[in-house]
Parts: structure tokens; sequence; C-alpha cells
């Protein structure tokens, strides 16, 4: 078998491949359509999906906080000054 026909069976494949996905997908999506759940279902589906959470331990949530307002902070000088001296500019020049 030469290159440009390996190239090509394996070309074949992958369309193959994603035309099989393509449809297990659609069939998935049909299948997990159903009514609607109870309250206390879904409360317990909500439940499970919040253990499956990696939540952040209290330093990370403090560290990130802090930064957060660091950064807002500079940020905040920075805007201001550029509107100070934007402004005395402005009004030197009127």
């Amino acid at each position: 078998m030469s290159r440009e026909d390996e190239r090509a069976a394996s070309r074949a494949r992958r369309q193959a491949d994603q035309v099989d996905t393509t449809d297990t997908v659609a069939a998935s999506v049909g299948s997990e359509r159903r009514g609607r759940v109870t309250p206390p279902q879904y409360l317990r589906e909500v439940r499970g999906e919040l253990r499956k959470v990696a939540w952040p331990s209290r330093r990370e949530v403090v560290s990130y906080t802090i930064t957060v307002l660091v950064v807002t902070a500079v940020l905040t000088l920075i805007v201001w000054g550029m509107d100070w001296v934007l402004r005395n500019a402005a009004l030197e020049f009127l």
C-alpha cells in the first residue's frame, strides 16, 4: 500500500468514526430527553453535582479576594489618574 492509499484509508476511517459519533450523540440526546423531574429529585441531582465541584480552600479564597481588591484599586487609580491628566489638559487648551 502506498502512502497515499494509507492516508486515504485513514481519512475514510476518521470520517466514518465522525458519522458514527454524530449518530450516537443524536441518539443519546433523544434518549436523555425526559419530562420534568420533581423538586426533591432536582435538589438531589443538584446536590450530587455540587459534590463533584473542586471547592477552593479558605486560604485560596482569601488570596483570590485580596488579589481582586488590589487589582481593582490599582486600576481605579490608573483610570482616575488618566481622567485627571486629560481633564487638566483639556482645561489648559480651552
